[in-house]
Parts: structure tokens; C-alpha cells; sequence
């Protein structure tokens, strides 16, 4: 039962951060508006759904304190830009950024936890990851660039993390520790 409860949340973690970052790609210049609802909303479920999953599997997964971390980290934003709307808009790159770069170290580094198991396409997670943090830091160097691609970066960075989640999902029963 353990092993449903926490595909099943990967998987919807996937949908719903698929579902904001196409969301953002088709509707830009809206973002910003709807970005504290949406996104914070995103974040927050998925952040929570991370937070399950540690519940239901840190003795049979590998890992997964970092889950936990990335989990508690992504919630707290997730309020932290429903709740505060005015300042978000203002900050929003170097929010995002923070989540970004450590939620992307987290993927790297289960890439490389699927690579010490053996799973053939380890790497995909990896790159996955190393875009993250790239264009986590990206945020944080320039975020004047940042605020005015935002829509399309958020949306990019919720494809990214979507992906990271379905790859988790996909690749969960190969991860479990006998």
C-alpha cells in the first residue's frame, strides 16, 4: 500500500507542476497576476505531496531526508506567495530561484542515486537537475531578465519539475531498499 500512496502522489505532483508550467508557456504576460494563486497553489500541493511520500516511504526508499527537506522547503513558499501577493511580484525571481537551484540539487542527486542502481536512462533525472540549478541561478544573476521572461522561465521550471516528479513515479519500484 505504501508504494501506491506515494506513485500516486508522485504522479499527481507530476500533473499538477506539467499543468502550471504549460499554464505559464501559453499565457505569459497573465503570470504575474495569477502566479500567487496558481503557482503558490502548485507549490504547496506538491510540496505536501512530497511530504507524504516521505511519510509513506522513508524506510523503503533511499534518500529520502532530501525528500523531506525539498518537500517542507517547496510548501513554505508555496504559502509564503499565496499569502503574500505584493511582495511576491517583487521577489518572485529569487523565490523561485531558491526553490529552483535546491529542488534541481535534489534531482541531480537522484539521478545519481538511479545511476547506483543500475537504471538505464539515470542521466535523463540528472539533466533534468542540471537545468534546474542552472536556470535557478539564472534568476538569481539576472533577475530583471528574469521578470520579464518570467511566464515562459516559471513555465519551463514547472515542466522541469513536473518531469523530475514523473520520472520519480516512473522509476519508484526500482528505488525501494530490500
Amino acid at each position: 500500500m505504501k508504494q501506491g500512496v506515494s506513485k500516486t502522489l508522485w504522479l499527481i505532483s507530476g500533473i499538477v507542476l506539467i499543468f502550471a508550467g504549460v499554464l505559464a508557456i501559453i499565457a505569459p504576460t497573465s503570470i504575474i497576476l495569477s502566479l500567487t494563486i496558481v503557482f503558490g497553489l502548485a507549490m504547496l500541493i506538491t510540496g505536501l505531496a512530497e511530504i507524504g511520500i516521505y511519510v509513506f516511504a522513508r524506510s523503503a526508499m533511499y534518500g529520502v531526508g532530501w525528500l523531506l527537506a525539498n518537500g517542507i522547503l517547496t510548501a513554505l513558499l508555496g504559502l509564503f506567495v499565496m499569502c503574500n501577493q505584493v511582495v511576491t511580484e517583487a521577489i518572485i525571481p529569487y523565490i523561485f530561484g531558491l526553490w529552483v537551484v535546491f529542488s534541481g540539487v535534489l534531482r541531480l542527486v537522484d539521478g545519481l542515486d538511479l545511476k547506483k542502481f543500475g537504471v538505464k536512462g539515470w542521466y535523463w533525472m540528472a539533466l533534468v537537475g542540471a537545468a534546474c540549478v542552472l536556470l535557478g541561478f539564472i534568476s538569481f544573476i539576472r533577475p530583471i531578465i528574469a521578470i520579464n521572461i518570467i511566464g515562459v522561465m516559471m513555465g519551463v521550471i514547472f515542466l522541469l519539475q513536473g518531469a523530475a516528479a514523473l520520472f520519480m513515479w516512473w522509476f519508484e519500484n526500482r528505488l525501494k531498499i530490500d
